[in-house]
């Protein structure tokens, strides 16, 4: 796993790589928005390109797509994107966009470019 901040573009970029559980992927949302380099209202940018979720079955993926809702306004309520460029990480990312009940704007996209410039864009 590696965690980078961005406070130019206001994204926090987590990599996932190799065979990882759903516990390794919230405790890499814990250690992410726990940091002192995260701030209230930064967008995370999940990056999965390297990732193997095959471990990860669909009712894993409705508990994860609840477990930010326990966290406060600036963490749950931000824009976040998954990374993808394979079909069962893409599938299962695109399955916890339909899961979560957040009002977090989640989408899915298959290049970090495409990510990073829905996640930069105004919501005006």
């Amino acid at each position: 796993m590696d965690i980078q901040f961005d406070e130019t573009k206001n994204i926090a970029y987590i990599k996932i790589t190799g065979p990882a559980s759903s516990k390794q992927v919230l405790e890499a949302f814990d250690i992410a928005v726990s940091s002192e380099k995260y701030k209230k209202g930064m967008g995370r940018l999940w990056d999965f390109t390297e990732a193997d979720l095959s471990s990860i079955n669909s009712d894993t993926i409705r508990e994860m797509a609840q477990y930010s809702l326990s966290f406060p306004s600036g963490i749950n309520d931000v824009k976040v994107t998954f990374v993808t460029n394979k079909t069962l990480e893409y599938g299962l990312s695109r399955m916890f966009e339909a899961s979560s009940n957040a009002k977090t704007p989640i989408k899915v996209f298959k290049t970090i470019e495409k990510a990073e410039k829905w996640m930069t864009e105004r919501d005006d």
